[in-house]
């Protein structure tokens, strides 16, 4: 090996070293800035939280990924306490794109949304949920915002779907088609609808007493 190599090779290893030195050093601000950040997180202080965080996340370090990814959700959650639903809705935009598959990011942004008064929007992104992720909570929160509006066919609509799907949230939509029938005053199907539930959760001891109710409204 040349001497002129060698001495390229040492240099590219100093550089190396001088990098990860320099990578780690932005690592440890970072984890310093978070720590603060959480800090008036902790105080309900969203703005300087916001500040500390944003600060953290213009550092670069390669080795951050997964400090930037919790500082990100955090960040969200403080424009949301903010109420600034629009900058929330903005980085859980960017979460999703990361993760697509992941529920919570839908219902978080769901939530902004929802919390904003736009109930349209927010049915369409636990829709994208929906259809992204298979789980069936978001259907019920579709159906919890038409039951909110009296809209009670719409309601059954999607209450239905959430009992076809199965899972581990079937009885919680079968108990749900119960208060809708009770709500719409539909108390004949209201009682049938106990009695179903009944009969796959025999220990509800709340559904017991439901029965027992809509059996003196027919």
């Amino acid at each position: 090996m040349s001497r002129l190599l060698r001495g390229i090779i040492a240099a590219a290893v100093v550089v190396l070293i001088i990098a990860g030195i320099w990578q780690w050093r932005e690592y440890g601000t970072k984890q310093d800035l978070r720590d603060d950040a959480l800090l008036y997180f902790d105080e309900e202080d969203y703005s300087k939280t916001i500040q500390y965080l944003e600060s953290a996340l213009d550092r670069h370090s390669l080795f951050a990924g997964r400090l930037n990814h919790d500082m990100t959700c955090y960040l969200a959650e403080s424009y949301y306490q903010l109420e600034d639903y629009e900058e929330a809705e903005a980085i859980y935009d960017k979460l999703i794109a990361s993760d697509s598959k992941e529920p919570r990011y839908y219902q978080l942004k769901g939530r902004c949304a929802r919390d904003a008064g736009d109930y349209k929007r927010a049915m369409d992104i636990y829709s994208q949920g929906w259809e992204a992720t298979e789980d069936s909570m978001f259907l019920k929160d579709i159906c919890d915002i038409y039951l909110e509006q009296g809209d009670y066919e719409n309601a059954l609509s999607f209450t239905e779907q959430g009992i076809a799907a199965g899972g581990d949230n079937k009885g919680d939509f079968m108990y749900q088609k119960v208060i809708i029938y009770e709500r719409s005053q539909d108390y004949e199907a209201a009682y049938e609808a106990v009695q179903e539930y009944c009969e796959l959760f025999p220990n509800d001891e709340d559904a017991q007493k439901e029965r027992t109710f809509l059996s003196t409204r027919i």
